[in-house]
């Protein structure tokens, strides 16, 4: 299947499952928004991701951890909290997504990309968290996500994806102080940025 066959084809499913993730996001998170936001947002990435990686075994991590990525931010810029019950879970189903790709690839190290990347970007972001009081605990446990997915390209994304992540952040958090919406100390949705950082990552390998 062409390269634009398999992105039409995912933008298409993530049409459809971004119902579903707007379902979830309305039911942690209850507010009227634009119409099919989720379900564009959704599909948007889908696309990118089915044009960028093509049918490749490791193909449904990535779609899974959109679908994560899309729900937790929604939830986050509604609520600036992100639900244990939606990203612990999403550990497990992330490992088990890499181990079938890496056995179908035949590329064992896959799995341990995603187990070192989730470790170090936990452990740089529990770090952060202990330095800054605006980081959530819920934006610590969602880092290794972000960081396992990063993992399973190489050492060079997973810095591009943090970095880019941590960028945007500053930059959003720099036009909060200078606009006086907030202080050194006030919760933002860092989530969205993570899973935008990691985005990016994935589509610049």
């Amino acid at each position: 299947m062409s390269t634009i066959g398999v992105a039409l084809g995912t933008a298409t499913a993530g049409l459809l499952i971004g119902r579903i993730v707007r379902i979830t996001a309305d039911h942690f998170a209850p507010r009227k928004g634009m119409p099919y936001a989720t379900e564009i947002t959704t599909a948007a990435v889908f696309g990118l991701l089915g044009w960028r990686i093509g049918l490749a075994p490791f193909l449904p991590a990535y779609l899974y951890m959109a679908v994560a990525g899309v729900a937790l931010s929604v939830i986050d810029l509604r609520t600036q909290r992100l639900p244990d019950v939606l990203t612990l879970p999403s550990y497990i189903v992330l490992l088990a997504l890499v181990a079938v790709g890496g056995m179908v690839s035949r590329d064992g190290t896959l799995a341990v990309g995603l187990m070192l990347g989730a470790v170090g970007s936990f452990s740089l972001y529990w770090c952060f968290r202990r330095m800054n009081t605006a980081l959530g605990p819920g934006d610590v446990k969602a880092s290794g996500l972000v960081g396992g997915i990063l993992g399973t390209i190489d050492l060079h994304s997973w810095v591009v994806g943090i970095g880019a992540g941590l960028m945007l952040a500053a930059l959003y958090a720099v036009a909060m102080l200078i606009s006086g919406r907030g202080t050194a100390s006030t919760l933002m949705p860092y989530g969205p940025f993570m899973f935008a950082g990691c985005l990016v990552a994935v589509l610049a390998a």
